[in-house]
């Protein structure tokens, strides 16, 4: 167990900037960012995810124009969806079922893309780049309720790249497709993302550069460089690289995709998001692992996010110095509040530290974790930072 434990939810991400100065969004101001953007706000984007705008219009009445204006509080948007499908399913209404998931759909695959677009900018940023140089360097695990990869990225630079360089790799797979066994440990930073998140995958791409190769999870967790390391990022939420396959032929037409048959099993994968369409792989639809921003999170439904929260309720259970940041506890949110009261139990921590603009969120940390003494606050990652460096 990690005596440093972090816990980040979406503020923190707005040290991050693209070339056009957009940030990562909240769950409040999503289409205020991805609106402002020349490529979602283009004709042919547009038409990708139009049942979602004119489900948006039907029901907030809100134009595109004033998406890109307004702020639209997504939370309220996918549990309206959830509640529609529920009752459309126990009714018998099919085609309302479809329709519904097709616009939820839309909505998850436009906010992955969105998302995942930020992690190349992690390196412009000196104040996230300076957070992952503190996370690594203290192997203090974190807990975050982002999908993003942001911090991913920024841990694994701060590692440094990786000089030991297997003799059989050569940046291409081998003719037979067979990956040696030197090749498995091998990851081009010394920091090996697979081995963070506290939980395996049924398959696993290598961290490596060069075309994509993928390993059976069995065998890339059995080598005995590959555990999983003690100091985890344990995201509650999910992430944009955890996926699952579906059964599902993106293209059945052809003979060679008609079957596919990893149905139900994890992925780790860099996934491309393109267009309003999810991923596929060897002509397999893939989903991703993630609890969207519903009222009612049924974090019980996947094993890999129940494991997490599980494991995350054990860190905090034990840990000595709590830094939460860019995470304000909404109310309808009791399942983190939950967690917070049941680590805290028995236990609590000796230091916390809350990065939150909004001070209000001092007090609900100070209540959830029956703690008495001061709180240190900090504006912001940059004012973290200074004070880190003291």
């Amino acid at each position: 167990m990690a005596k440093t434990i972090y816990m980040f939810g979406a503020g923190i991400n707005r040290g991050v900037k693209d070339w056009h100065g957009l940030v990562p969004p909240l769950a409040t101001d999503f289409f205020q960012q991805a609106l402002k953007s020349d490529k979602y706000n283009s004709e042919h984007y547009l038409s990708r995810i139009k049942n979602l705008t004119a489900y948006i219009k039907r029901y907030w009445k809100l134009s595109v124009d004033e998406l890109r204006l307004v702020p639209f509080d997504l939370e309220s948007c996918y549990t309206m969806i959830q509640l529609q499908s529920l009752e459309a399913s126990l009714k018998g209404e099919n085609e309302k079922v479809i329709d519904l998931v097709n616009i939820e759909y839309q909505l998850t695959a436009i906010l992955a893309e969105f998302l995942s677009e930020f992690e190349h900018f992690t390196f412009t940023s000196d104040s996230f780049s300076n957070l992952g140089k503190i996370i690594y360097s203290e192997k203090a695990s974190v807990i975050t309720f982002n999908y993003d990869t942001l911090l991913e990225a920024s841990i694994g630079s701060a590692s440094g790249v990786n000089p030991n360089v297997p003799k059989e790799f050569k940046g291409l797979p081998p003719d037979n497709g067979e990956v040696s066994d030197a090749e498995l440990a091998y990851s081009h930073l010394k920091w090996n993302r697979p081995l963070a998140y506290g939980v395996k995958f049924d398959e696993v791409q290598l961290q490596r550069a060069g075309i994509s190769t993928f390993v059976p999870g069995d065998r890339f967790y059995s080598h005995p460089d590959n555990k999983i390391y003690p100091h985890q990022i344990l995201k509650l939420h999910g992430s944009l690289n955890w996926f699952v396959y579906t059964g599902i032929s993106k293209f059945p037409q052809l003979p060679e995709y008609r079957t596919p048959g990893k149905k139900g099993e994890s992925i780790l994968y860099s996934g491309s998001w393109w267009f309003a369409q999810y991923p596929d792989l060897n002509g397999e639809i893939i989903v991703p692992i993630i609890v969207t921003p519903v009222l009612n999170k049924e974090i019980q439904k996947n094993k890999i996010i129940q494991n997490i929260w599980e494991k995350a309720k054990k860190e905090l259970s034990s840990c000595e110095r709590l830094i939460i940041g860019g995470y304000s506890f909404p109310p309808t949110d009791f399942n983190t509040r939950r967690l917070f009261l049941e680590s805290s139990e028995t236990h609590r921590p000796k230091e916390i530290i809350v990065i939150n603009p909004d001070t209000s969120v001092i007090r609900i940390v100070k209540e959830l974790c029956h703690f008495d003494k001061p709180v240190l606050s900090c504006r912001d990652i940059e004012e973290f930072i200074k004070l880190y460096q003291e």
